[in-house]
């Protein structure tokens, strides 16, 4: 596990791609939600949105344990906290290792928790907005 801060407000975690290790990454992301004027019931779908983009990347947690070369495999959490979004990313090694409906659901749960969403070269990046003047 690795974890570093590139500027006062970017975090980075890498862990294992384990089920077990996405916990850590939803308490980071807690953590930097501390920077943001969301709400306790936003950052809750936030720590949703980063599992669900963890298991469009990896699969479930059967699966992944089940993978021989899941204790290799890598996840990189990002967290970045701008003047008016905070930026989640998620990538890793895609294995495709859900059905095509799970991944639906994933991204149809990543779209009811966020602002918008991308997916790209096994990275997918989330952004929701932030309103200061809501303080």
């Amino acid at each position: 596990m690795e974890a570093s801060e590139s500027n006062g407000r970017t975090v980075s975690l890498t862990v294992p791609a384990k089920p077990d290790y996405v916990v850590l990454a939803r308490l980071a992301l807690s953590a930097v939600c501390r920077l943001s004027p969301l709400a306790p019931e936003e950052v809750a779908d936030l720590k949703l949105a980063i599992t669900e983009a963890a298991t469009y990347l990896r699969g479930g947690e059967r699966r992944m344990s089940s993978r021989p070369d899941a204790s290799e495999s890598r996840l990189v959490f990002t967290f970045d906290v701008g003047d008016d979004s905070l930026g989640l990313g998620v990538s890793g090694d895609e294995l495709p290792t859900v059905s095509d409906e799970e991944r639906d659901l994933s991204l149809a749960l990543i779209r009811a928790t966020v602002d918008s969403y991308e997916y790209a070269d096994g990275t997918m990046r989330l952004t929701k907005q932030l309103d200061y003047s809501a303080e």
